[in-house]
């Protein structure tokens, strides 16, 4: 008798190429925009308010195209997705680096920051990832890419702070093109998979292959509505701190340097906080450990609101800065149970629209009650409690509560 044996394909490569896209992706959008905008209104003369205005369209483009890059990552697969967002994106902020009016590099980066944002994001490489790896390792597959992708502030800050200061902000722009299209590349070319058919040849079993089919299917259950609930505030709370952490840890009289260091610092943390995801789902189960995690946020928000001594700052520090790290690889883990496989990209897409609009809607709303109270005590009292409510709303649904839990009963 002949026994044969089937290997399972390594996915470790593939999550590691989108990883990489990862730190292209989000080092040129989110991390090299904020050391594109004082060089920007100092040559130029345009406002603030239009500068900073373009990341705000390309945050709503985002989310509005993110259901059109899901539904094409069923139907398509991930290569046509993903190099056609390279290609779209990388052309349209080439163009905002040539832009010759500030109306006209809103236009430029908000769809190639749109495009990015929708095809070149987590909604997208996590839904790629939930149909690449088996169901019993993808813990550690999504904190693999997420802490890839935590690399993305470091490596982009420094890179587009040099190139700035070294070439200009034209020629910096478009020298982070190019090393966007270095990072994604290479998870163009070898990351193929994606179209809920090609899953139908892999699934585990029948429970594998669960899942809504239709946005409205999903929309109209509870469960899935108070999801989107939670990820909303929570959302709206993490990108609200992160955009004014550092102005809120200054008004407790820190130096900007100090306050700097620290944010930095806070940065690097996340990098652990994603590699603990694997240990803590597997000790805690998944909701169990996505709660503490929202807990820690709003504990170390707290910190911060109480802000006197300096070492008050470094606790908030310490703590929210593992704990941002292990918010996104938790969420994404969850969304694919809750969504099922059928229709993920689609699924995670909606979750997307939602997760655009608190990050555009957070920062602008903590801004204003800093306006209208002179202070960041409110705001950080509004962010804390955002939590609060993240960790009360959301529940397992009933058929994946073993799953979600690490229960056996």
């Amino acid at each position: 008798m002949v026994t044969t044996t089937t290997k399972t394909p390594s996915w470790r490569l593939p999550i590691a190429l989108l990883g990489l896209l990862t730190v292209g992706a989000y080092g040129l959008f989110l991390y090299a925009f904020g050391a594109f905008i004082t060089p920007i209104r100092e040559d130029t003369g345009w406002s603030n308010a239009l500068v900073s205005g373009a990341f705000s369209v390309s945050a709503l483009l985002g989310g509005a195209g993110a259901l059109l890059a899901g539904n094409l990552l069923d139907r398509v697969g991930a290569r046509p997705v993903l190099l056609g967002s390279l290609v779209v994106s990388c052309a349209s902020l080439w163009w905002a680096a040539s832009a010759s009016s500030p109306w006209e590099f809103l236009i430029a980066w908000g769809v190639g920051g749109g495009v990015a944002s929708a095809g070149l994001y987590y909604n997208t490489t996590m839904a790629i990832t939930t149909r690449l790896v088996p169901a019993k390792e993808r813990p550690s597959a999504f904190a693999m890419l997420t802490l890839l992708g935590g690399f993305a502030a470091p490596v982009a800050f420094s890179l587009s702070g040099w190139l700035v200061e070294a070439y200009g902000w034209r020629d910096a722009m478009r020298s982070m093109v190019g090393f966007l299209a270095i990072c994604a590349l290479p998870a163009v070319l070898f990351v193929h998979k994606g179209t809920a058919s090609e899953h139908q040849h892999d699934v585990e079993s029948d429970e594998d292959e669960t899942g809504f089919l239709t946005v409205r299917e999903a929309l109209a259950t509870p469960i899935v509505r108070r999801w989107l609930l939670a990820v909303g505030v929570s959302h709206m709370s993490l990108v609200a701190v992160q955009v004014h952490h550092v102005a809120a840890i200054e008004a407790t009289g820190v130096a900007l340097g100090t306050a700097t260091t620290i944010a930095t610092i806070r940065g690097l943390l996340s990098l652990p906080g994603r590699g603990m995801v694997g240990p803590l789902v597997n000790r805690l189960g998944l909701v169990s450990a996505l709660r503490l995690t929202y807990v820690f946020m709003g504990v170390g928000t707290t910190a911060l609101l109480f802000a006197g001594p300096l070492s008050t700052v470094w606790i908030f520090a310490i703590i929210t800065g593992v704990a941002f790290g292990s918010v996104a690889p938790l969420q994404g883990l969850y969304a694919a149970e809750l969504f099922g496989h059928r229709r993920i990209g689609k699924m995670m897409g909606m979750q997307q629209v939602v997760m655009s609009l608190a990050a555009a809607a957070g920062p602008f709303l903590l801004g204003l009650a800093e306006d209208q109270t002179g202070g960041y005590t409110f705001p950080l009292i509004i962010a804390v409690n955002l939590n609060v409510v993240a960790l009360l709303v959301f529940r397992p649904p009933s058929r994946l509560t073993n799953r979600l839990t690490g229960s056996d009963a």
